[in-house]
């Protein structure tokens, strides 16, 4: 198992989409970037209050090229130097019960939970490409929570009974 947004968690979800693609039959050709921003809300301990941690994921003929976290410099610029298909931006608690399998990441986005910027004509069309793209993120990695698993209380901590 891999801690929750540790770069071994990130290779773990590429290497899982990677293995999921290979049984689609409908693979969308060439390829799409994807920023991840996630804000701290107070409520995740693996994100600070008022901070933010920004993702980068490279798809390339179906395949998952690269999956990593960005530093706040590199995250400010990159909409400047590369093209940026989507961009994915919601609170840390969110993304957390998305990771955790609490949450639909589509019914998080048409909730506007999370906020999605790019090509919504093309996401639909590849549904079943997106489909194991999310199913890597929240239930295809066995993921460990060092630092609690959400549901949070309201202290940042886990509830009781999770």
């Amino acid at each position: 198992m891999a801690d929750i947004y540790s770069p071994s968690w990130y290779d773990a979800v590429r290497d899982t989409i990677n293995s999921k693609v290979a049984d689609i039959s409908d693979v969308p050709d060439g390829g799409f970037t994807v920023a991840v921003d996630i804000q701290g809300d107070g409520a995740s301990p693996y994100f600070p209050a008022g901070g933010a941690r920004h993702f980068l994921i490279r798809i390339d003929d179906g395949r998952c090229e690269w999956y990593r976290e960005m530093d706040s410099t590199e995250a400010g610029t990159f909409d400047h130097d590369e093209p940026l298909d989507y961009r994915f931006i919601g609170p840390a608690t969110v993304f957390d019960d998305i990771a955790a399998g609490l949450r639909d990441p589509i019914d998080a986005a048409l909730g506007g939970q999370v906020k999605v910027r790019g090509d919504m004509r093309f996401l639909m069309r590849q549904a079943e490409h997106v489909q194991v793209l999310l199913e890597a993120y929240t239930n295809g990695v066995s993921t460990d929570w060092p630092q609690g698993r959400p549901p949070y209380g309201p202290n940042g901590s886990e509830s009781a009974g999770a």
